[in-house]
């Protein structure tokens, strides 16, 4: 062979070995193209499973939610049902047993009032007729003060608990547990209080009323707790305590559907005026809630949350007025029903398993869960007794006051942003408070007057009024007396 043929034969050979090679590269380079996106559809595949089964888990979750609502609220209610079907049968005694004795006071609209006690306890009769105007307002100042230092507390615990994780980095998410756990201390204190009034007979705590209209504001009162527990998930607790505030309108609508209550178009344009600088706050402010995506659930729940609430205190005063019942007896059944309705929620779902593990793992949440438990038991004692003296309009601008004093805190603890329009619509909603106490004060000075001018009254009682009036409305006084 000669040289030149041996070198076109070693070209050839390099440029055989080059294309094999070069094919080689790019099957292995197909290969690895074909490998890289099994194992993306392979990652994505394993995401949407993974994605689809905490959808599963989150929608059975809620079911569960529901179901326990549904079974806690509809045997209760089956169980009032039958109650009156075996009342109002010809063979039931009701001193036949206990348990007919407890049927019996459950179900039994009673056919006619102590007018003596509905005298005592009704609003504005009795004793309370010759009470002066200052002591009044110093009573009223006095649940004021009481609400606002418990709620404010009870708020901030509220918010810590659940909106900050703990040790193992996880949030408490069982907002039912909370209701309980407020519940039951909240009856275990109503419960010592009667006991202590009949001991020492401070006043009489019997009552004819049916023990299942108790239950009504309790049902209120769980879905309302629970809604405002849940909107702190998904909306910062600023916004969650503005919005509540827009709860005066609902109230003043629901205590007409409840009682006939009338409000005059003053008190609405103070609700409306007090709804607008909620709204321009609302609108103005960022959520910094864990989850951006979902902050119309959280309006939702706060909807939810002042619809029930607006009932609760309304069906209360109803109560209150129709069977002059204490508001000490009030708060104790209205406390059973409440627990009792949790106790068994929380049992149905197994949820009081996941709750028991987590306080296992982070013991700190005790603490926080008793510190908040406190101050509800001790701000409802002072709302049973407001809402049984004042109303639940009166109750409503309380909590509003609580309210916007509660922003104010979570801003300076907290540090939650707030912008010049989010202080205009705190600005407007303060105005409209300061306007409608002027206004409460300028109506109850006149209806003191017009009472003085229009009840007959005896010389005694005609000097002891005159000590606690001013001068000009000693005058007006005499003058209407002189006129009649």
């Amino acid at each position: 062979m000669t040289p030149a043929q041996a070198a076109k034969l070693s070209a050839g050979l390099r440029t055989s070995l080059l294309q094999s090679t070069q094919e080689l590269l790019g099957s292995a380079l197909v290969l690895a193209m074909m490998l890289e996106d099994s194992l993306h559809a392979a990652e994505e595949s394993l995401a949407l499973h993974a994605l689809r089964q905490l959808k599963e888990v989150s929608r059975a979750e809620h079911v569960m939610e529901v179901l326990s609502y549904v079974v806690s609220f509809g045997s209760f209610v089956v169980f009032v049902w039958v109650s009156k079907c075996a009342v109002a049968s010809p063979s039931f005694r009701p001193d036949a047993s206990r348990l007919n004795r407890l049927v019996y006071a459950c179900v039994t609209e009673p056919e006619a009032y102590s007018s003596a006690r509905l005298k005592q306890t009704k609003p504005g009769g009795g004793a309370e007729r010759a009470e002066t105007f200052g002591k009044n307002a110093m009573r009223l100042t006095f649940c004021t003060i009481g609400i606002q230092v418990s709620y404010l507390l009870w708020g901030l615990m509220q918010e810590r608990i659940m909106t900050r994780p703990y040790a193992t980095g996880e949030l408490f998410k069982s907002s039912k547990f909370l209701v309980f756990a407020n519940r039951f201390l909240a009856l275990l204190v109503a419960w010592l209080g009667v006991v202590v009034i009949r001991r020492f007979k401070l006043e009489s705590t019997e009552h004819d009323t049916p023990l299942y209209k108790f239950a009504h504001s309790s049902i209120s009162n769980i879905l309302s707790s629970v809604s405002q527990y849940e909107a702190l998930k998904y909306v910062s607790f600023p916004t969650q305590v503005v919005a509540k505030s827009c709860k005066m309108v609902p109230v003043m609508l629901m205590g007409y559907a409840v009682s006939g209550k009338r409000y005059t178009a003053f008190e609405y344009a103070v609700a409306i005026a007090i709804t607008s600088g909620a709204a321009i706050f609302k609108l103005n402010e960022d959520s910094d809630a864990p989850v951006k995506n979902t902050q119309f659930i959280g309006i939702i729940f706060i909807v939810a949350y002042m619809a029930c609430d607006s009932f609760t205190s309304n069906w209360q005063s109803k109560v209150f007025k129709q069977y002059g019942v204490t508001s000490m007896v009030m708060m104790m059944y209205a406390n059973l029903f409440s627990s009792g309705f949790t106790a068994l929620g929380l049992v149905l779902n197994l949820e009081i398993i996941s709750v028991w593990s987590f306080v296992e793992a982070n013991p700190a949440i005790v603490a926080h869960i008793g510190i908040m438990a406190i101050c509800s038991a001790v701000g409802q004692l002072f709302i049973f007794y407001t809402i049984s003296k004042y109303g639940p309009l009166v109750f409503a601008t309380i909590q509003t006051v609580r309210q916007l004093l509660s922003i104010v805190l979570s801003i300076l603890f907290f540090a939650h942003p707030i912008n010049a329009m989010e202080m205009l619509g705190i600005a407007i909603v303060f105005v409209a408070l300061t306007s409608q106490i002027y206004q409460k004060y300028q109506a109850n000075k006149a209806k003191e007057q017009a009472k003085v001018v229009a009840e007959p009254v005896s010389p005694a009682e005609l000097e002891e009024r005159a000590g606690s009036c001013s001068d000009e409305e000693r005058i007006n006084a005499v003058q209407g007396l002189l006129k009649r």
